[in-house]
Formats: structure tokens, sequence, C-alpha cells
């Protein structure tokens, strides 16, 4: 009985000993998903423009493994560049580039007059939908669409979602789309 009685502890111990883990080792996840880069969208902006001449026609955070990257798309002349660029230490991790042919020589100066100076930023637009809708940034983009560029911003609170496009230059809120997720109605 005394062997029995020690095995089962032993086994709880473990089993315990087993939860704590993965369960510290979640936390730790979330909380490194949850914290924001060390450089800004407009850091990266900078950097970009530094080393890239042309136009930012797409610029997104992304995080996979718990590593923060941008992705952003710059087009000059008859080059796009895809590039990955690391959200804490600015280097460029990835760079794509493909040659294509501008239907004329129009598209090409309007796609080298990229000026972000006076776009409100990420922090400000992230601050202004965080007032509408309050919870976490889970998804952050600056887009361009018909010359027009816009922060697309994605909030999450429990089960409660709510996806924004702002305007870059005004701030605006253009689009706002709240969902709930209610798992009642899933099989």
């Amino acid at each position: 009985m005394k062997k029995k009685l020690a095995v089962l502890v032993g086994a709880l111990t473990i089993s315990t000993a087993v939860g704590l883990g993965l369960s510290q080792s979640d936390q730790a996840a979330s909380a490194s998903e949850n914290q924001e880069p060390t450089l800004s969208s407009d850091d990266i902006t900078s950097i970009v423009k530094e080393q890239y001449e042309g136009k930012i026609t797409d610029f997104e955070l992304d995080r996979d493994n718990n590593q923060s990257h941008y992705e952003v798309e710059v087009i000059h002349d008859d080059e796009e560049y895809d590039l990955e660029i690391d959200a804490e230490t600015g280097e460029i991790i990835k760079e794509n580039v493909e040659k294509f042919q501008l239907e004329n020589k129009q598209e090409a100066t309007k796609n080298s007059n990229f000026d972000s100076s006076n776009f409100i930023g990420d922090q400000k637009a992230k601050e202004i939908a965080l007032k509408q809708f309050s919870g976490k940034v889970v998804g952050f983009e600056l887009d361009e669409d018909d010359d027009k560029y816009v922060y697309e911003i994605e909030v999450r609170e429990g089960n409660k979602e709510a996806d924004f496009e702002i305007d870059a230059v005004t701030g605006d809120i253009l689009e706002m789309d709240t969902e709930i997720d209610d798992d009642r109605f899933d099989d």
C-alpha cells in the first residue's frame, strides 16, 4: 500500500511540475507577443527611406514565432522591393527585388513622390483606435489604396474584435468593423 501511495504522490508531483512549467512558458510567450517592438513604423520608414528610393506601397508589422518584423514594399521606377526588417534592430532580414514594366513614365514619377512627413504616425493611429474600442492592438499595417494611405488596425479584447481603417494624414476613422467570436455557434 505504501508503495502505491508513493507512486501516486510521485506522479502527482511530476504532473504538477510539468503543468507549472507549461503555464509559465505560455505566459512568457503571451507577454512577448503583447510587447510593442523597439522600433516604431516611423523609425522603420526612416531606415527604408535612407536605403531605398521610391514609394512605400505596403507596410505591415508581423509576428512569427514571438519575433516581430516589418514587411515593407517599395516601388521605384521598374523595380519592386519586398523587405522584411527586424522590428528590434532595424536590420534588413530579407530583400526580394522584382522588375516589372510600367505603363508609362508618369506612373514612375508618381511612385517616387512618397512623403510620410505629414502622417499622424503609428502611435497616434493606435491611440485613435483604442479610444473607440478598448483592448490590445494585435494587427497593424500602413497601406496605400488609390493614392491614399490608411492605417489598418486590429484590436482584440476577449472574444471581441474591431478592425479600423484610419486616414494616415487626418486621423479620421474611415471604417470600423466589430465582431464577437461566439463559440456557441461553432460545430
